[in-house]
Parts: structure tokens; C-alpha cells; sequence
């Protein structure tokens, strides 16, 4: 008995591979940039001054704009990530691990596609809130 906390030798490396990702976004007008980490975790958010200028809802829908560019370009990241494990192979020597990290970038891409869904659901509850509907 170790005592400490098994090792599991696909998830180790898929894990290790997240927190090397991050993702970066921008809005279509460059003035609200947005970086995640690789849970996508908002952890830097720049706002230029030029957009405080803007009516709210633009600026609102600037935000999410970047926040969703950035968990695009998470999700490109974690899948180059994921590939390089499984092509690194499986320490373990079992033929199960490239399956494992194939899996695991699956379910990820479909968790982004998830949060791109809830982000614009958001964005449509901002507009009908300042539409007033």
C-alpha cells in the first residue's frame, strides 16, 4: 500500500494535457478580448475603452462573443492536446489508452458545443430582457 492517491495512466496525461490549454477569444471588433483556462474558467477578460462606449446589449453581446471565440479555440487546443497523448501512447502499455483519449476529446468537444449553446441562449435572454419582450 502506497498511501498515496492511485495513479491512473490515461487520465494522468489527459489531465496533465488540460492544464497546459487555454483559449483565447476576441470580439469581431477586437475590442473585448476574452482567455479561459482549460476548464473553461474565464481568467482574463480585456474590455478597450472605445467599447465602453457602446449601448449595453452591444457591449453584453461583445463579451459573449469573446467568451465564446475563446471556448472555440479551447476546444481546438484540448483536441491537438489529447491527439498528442494518444499518439504518445499509453505509458500503461495497454491499447486502450489512444480509445480512452479519443473518448475523453469527444466528450470535451461536446461540452464545448454545449457551452457555445448555453452562451447564446444568454446572449438571445440579454436582447429579449433589453427589448423588453
Amino acid at each position: 500500500m502506497s498511501g498515496g492517491p492511485e495513479r491512473d495512466p490515461v487520465a494522468d496525461p489527459v489531465l496533465a494535457a488540460l492544464d497546459r490549454v487555454s483559449g483565447r477569444g476576441r470580439s469581431e471588433d477586437g475590442l473585448v478580448r476574452a482567455a479561459i483556462d482549460g476548464g473553461g474558467i474565464p481568467r482574463e477578460l480585456t474590455i478597450d475603452a472605445e467599447a465602453m462606449r457602446q449601448p449595453p446589449a452591444a457591449l453584453s453581446a461583445s463579451i459573449l462573443e469573446a467568451l465564446r471565440h475563446a471556448h472555440e479555440d479551447l476546444g481546438v487546443q484540448v483536441g491537438q492536446e489529447l491527439a498528442r497523448v494518444a499518439d504518445a501512447g499509453d505509458p500503461a502499455g495497454t491499447p486502450s489508452a489512444a480509445g480512452d483519449a479519443a473518448r475523453a476529446a469527444d466528450e470535451l468537444d461536446r461540452m464545448a458545443q454545449d457551452m457555445s449553446g448555453e452562451f447564446e441562449m444568454m446572449r438571445r435572454r440579454l436582447f429579449d430582457a433589453i427589448d423588453g419582450r
